[in-house]
């Protein structure tokens, strides 16, 4: 297998025929389809269902693109990075984080330090499971996570397996957060059996990730929650919440202007510092001076938080 053929791959994929995708890579069909049959011979799978109206990709078909893809951006990175056509810009970073509004406050406070006339950013957010991998196959510089009592020797495995560390930042304790108007709104505190009557929300999880990278590893009593919506950014969420009873849970860090005015958050009753959040990054990788600086600024808006 080369990479050669994975870009053929992708090509009829994207096209949905292989006399499309032979027309755009300037080749010709039968060439084209010898190609793709050495390589289905090669691996021992059919990666496209053929018919009248052109190619559909099999599920070995899916299962290999999405293995294989991530090869194609390596190779992209690499020559990027090697490049000598062009120099990087002044401000050139990568970021992943859980969706955290706070993580972007941070962020922006960050950039208007910088002011670069030239810049190159990449912030990603998204689940803990993408954040770890994303740092994992360097696609990004490092990544924002948090580790709770419950989930804390999981999570810890699974980065030293890939040989990732975790830099804690700081430890709270988790909070629910709902609209201003929400029945609970009103206590100071909450008690976690009451909240089991009002539809919760979070963000779906990766089919492939376990439990133990979602927020619901805070949740005890998750299994008694009858309601639930699950979506997938955090617009959508701020949304669900402002205008449902449903509730969230989390750091209950809601910086103004980034997490939605109609948004408040109450401490667990009986809940002691549980998470812990911080920047991950390869072991022995040095930060560069533009991570170092967003950390730094990370550190400063948790504290004041």
């Amino acid at each position: 297998m080369t990479l050669q053929q994975i870009r053929y791959i992708l090509e009829i994929s994207r096209c949905g025929s292989i006399s499309k995708a032979a027309q755009q890579l300037l080749l010709t069909q039968p060439y084209l389809s010898s190609i793709l049959k050495d390589l289905e011979n090669e691996l021992g799978i059919t990666i496209f269902r053929r018919d009248r109206r052109g190619v559909t990709l099999t599920e070995e078909g899916r299962e290999f693109l999405y293995y294989a893809r991530p090869m194609l951006e390596q190779e992209q990175r690499i020559e990027a990075l090697y490049s000598k056509r062009t120099a990087k810009p002044p401000l050139h970073v990568s970021i992943s984080t859980q969706r955290y509004p706070f993580v972007i406050q941070a962020f922006m406070r960050f950039f208007q330090k910088w002011d670069p006339e030239r810049y190159e950013i990449c912030l990603r957010e998204c689940g803990m499971y993408h954040v770890i991998n994303h740092v994992y196959e360097k696609k990004s510089d490092l990544g924002i996570i948090f580790l709770s009592g419950s989930t804390e020797a999981f999570i810890r495995k699974y980065l030293d397996i890939r040989n990732i560390q975790f830099n804690e930042i700081v430890s709270i304790a988790p909070c629910v957060f709902f609209h201003k108007d929400h029945p609970m709104a009103r206590h100071a505190e909450v008690d976690m059996e009451e909240m089991a009557r009002y539809p919760y929300a979070s963000f779906e999880s990766d089919a492939a990730a376990s439990l133990d990278f979602s927020e619901e590893a805070l949740l005890a009593n998750f299994g008694q929650i009858q309601r639930h919506f699950s979506v997938a950014d955090r617009g959508t969420m701020i949304n669900i919440l402002t205008h449902t009873d449903a509730f969230s849970i989390g750091s209950g860090i809601l910086p103004p202007g980034f997490a939605g005015p109609e948004l408040v958050s109450r401490p667990i009753r009986g809940q002691g510092k549980d998470i812990r959040l911080g920047w991950i990054q390869a072991k022995g990788a040095p930060l560069s001076a533009v991570s170092t600086a967003f950390v730094d600024e990370l550190r400063k808006t948790l504290h004041q938080g």
